[in-house]
């Protein structure tokens, strides 16, 4: 299946990641460098690890197989993505940034106290535990494919890479490294698509007229050329308005509630600069997504004219056996490297973001309050495997999913919303109180289901939109408790200061 050459290319790609975690974690000396790279990492770089762990297997895999089997629909979700991240730099980044904190939870504690930030952490860890088990579900599909390895043992030597550089780097050694994967895994992308539009017989032209030509079963047309879907509907979740409406909920909960990706954005050395690298990351969206929708489509109209993946039942193999069948060596390696650094640039993250908050939500304040920095840096590494280990059986659970990229939005549905709602209680208002947020958030999951159960057939994007409205109507029911921080007289979250103005 790989040659010489072909071998040769992974491992110097793996090498050089490994080698390059170790390196930056010779001088951690506590948490701050361990979690937050002593607040000191350009935005540049931020950026680019932002998008490399937004990107993850998901984009790399599943996305080509939404425009092989499908259209174009799936770019709709860069606009509201974007619109999301400009909320996050206009109400959270700075709310953040004033607190100081090390997870976006200790902010909860800020505003109003040890439950409310408890509550946000147990949320926190199911939908982080849950999303990142399906996205290494999706790498595991695919190195299947590729790599000849059995679907268990590409679970494990995902994991095992991805905790040898992140237990000794830390954050500095992520956002590196995945600032290395983006490169890797956009460059073979591209790569990709050169070499299967080189295979079409007209090239781009002959592209063209296949997509622009192409049926469905029904000899109707198929619209494989589709941006926008303009339809009314509450049960297709590609119609403009709940995709633009859904993706901007859904990105403003998952960066700025989720601590996986709001961890990078803590590390820049101001608010500013953190913004900057936020709402860049939305624009590049947009490139990015339409590169992996092209490529799908360009491997819609190979095979018409090769039939190479008529007998492939799942869309996700669908980029992996091109791979293995059609590219010549050395490109075959790279692009086999690129799976891998699509999976380890989201799951690097996801372990330092759970041992993160598990530190400074749960061990530092009811395990052991005083101790060393050496100790609390030394279980922060210890946590990084006990996390992989965790993922590892989450995601051998999924292997039974025909096409995962939905399933991971599905499984956050149930948890973004009562995060958001009790965040945005936090910085536009000034009530709540830790029962009401409880109350709240608790509350939400069970409307969730309730409606899952009563209106089967509404389109899950609306679950986030539902769940946000839900929990910020009722926690603002609630007066703040006499003696919370709030009115022990902690800041206004909506004053400008120095760090930046909501």
């Amino acid at each position: 299946m790989f040659g010489s050459l072909d071998y040769l290319v992974i491992v110097s790609y793996l090498a050089v990641v490994c080698a390059a975690g170790f390196w930056l974690g010779r001088k951690e000396k506590d948490t701050s460098d361990f979690f937050l790279g002593g607040r000191q990492m350009p935005w540049g770089a931020v950026m680019f690890s932002i998008l490399a762990t937004e990107m993850s297997a998901l984009t790399f895999i599943s996305v080509p197989g939404l425009s092989f089997k499908g259209n174009f629909v799936y770019l709709q979700f860069a606009i509201g993505s974007l619109l999301g991240r400009i909320l996050i730099a206009l109400f959270f980044l700075p709310a953040f940034y004033r607190g100081k904190v090390t997870t976006v939870y200790e902010y909860l504690q800020q505003r109003f106290g040890n439950r409310s930030r408890d509550t946000g952490a147990i949320f926190f860890f199911a939908t982080r535990l849950l999303g990142s088990g399906v996205r290494l579900c999706v790498t595991a599909k695919a190195l299947e494919v590729v790599s000849g390895l059995t679907y268990l043992q590409a679970i494990c030597v995902v994991a095992v890479l991805a905790v040898a550089y992140t237990s000794f780097g830390g954050i500095k050694a992520v956002i590196w490294t995945d600032v290395v994967q983006f490169a890797v895994f956009m460059g073979g992308a591209g790569l990709a698509l050169y070499f299967v539009i080189r295979m079409i017989p007209g090239g781009l032209e002959g592209a063209y007229s296949v997509l622009r030509g192409a049926v469905d079963a029904a000899k109707q047309p198929a619209h494989k050329l589709r941006v926008c879907d303009f339809t009314i509907s509450f049960t297709k979740q590609s119609v403009f308005f709940a995709a633009v409406l859904n993706s901007c909920f859904q990105t403003f909960a998952a960066l700025g509630t989720d601590q996986d990706l709001a961890q990078r954005m803590l590390t820049c050395k101001s608010v500013s600069r953190s913004k900057k690298s936020l709402v860049l990351t939305g624009i590049a969206k947009f490139p990015i997504d339409a590169l992996f929708l092209l490529l799908g489509a360009a491997l819609f109209a190979l095979n018409v004219h090769s039939g190479f993946a008529d007998k492939v039942k799942d869309a996700d193999h669908v980029f992996p056996t091109f791979i293995v069948t059609a590219l010549p060596a050395g490109i075959k390696g790279l692009l086999f490297a690129a799976i891998f650094a699509a999976a380890m640039s989201s799951l690097d993250s996801a372990l330092t973001a759970l041992s993160s908050s598990a530190i400074n939500d749960i061990y530092r304040p009811y395990v052991r309050k005083t101790a060393p920095e050496k100790h609390y840096l030394a279980v922060s590494r210890i946590c990084v495997p006990i996390f992989a280990l965790l993922l590892v059986g989450i995601a051998y659970l999924c292997r039974g999913e025909e096409s995962v990229l939905w399933l991971a939005f599905k499984l956050t549905g149930y948890t973004y919303g009562a995060l958001l709602g009790v965040f945005l209680v936090g910085v536009l208002t000034r009530r709540g109180n830790n029962l009401g947020n409880i109350i709240a958030m608790s509350s939400s999951i069970g409307v969730l289901l309730t409606i899952r159960r009563l209106l089967p057939s509404l389109n899950w994007q609306f679950y986030v939109i539902i769940g946000t409205l839900w929990t910020f109507g009722l926690a603002i029911l609630f007066k703040p408790s006499p003696g919370s921080p709030r009115q022990a007289g902690t800041s206004s979250p909506l004053r400008n200061d120095k760090t930046g103005a909501a």
